[in-house]
């Protein structure tokens, strides 16, 4: 149980370390990529304002792009 703690411990720390150097602004938005065993999650994000500019899924795209005509 201990080993748990101290793995949850450290990836909260590492976390923190990183937000703390890396912030999104207007002009410069920040990129997060969530990778799961399946898909693969990106949202660009401003933290001046706390907002989404846009997210994307590979889970959205089902049968690829739709042919045009």
């Amino acid at each position: 149980m201990a080993k748990v703690i101290r793995h949850k411990t450290q990836r909260q720390r590492r976390r923190a370390r990183i937000r703390g150097r890396v912030v999104g602004t207007a002009k410069r938005p920040r990129l997060s990529v969530f990778r799961s065993a399946k898909h693969i999650y990106a949202q660009v994000i401003n933290d001046e304002k706390g907002t989404t500019l846009v997210s994307f899924s590979d889970a959205d795209i089902k049968d690829g792009p739709k042919p045009e005509g």
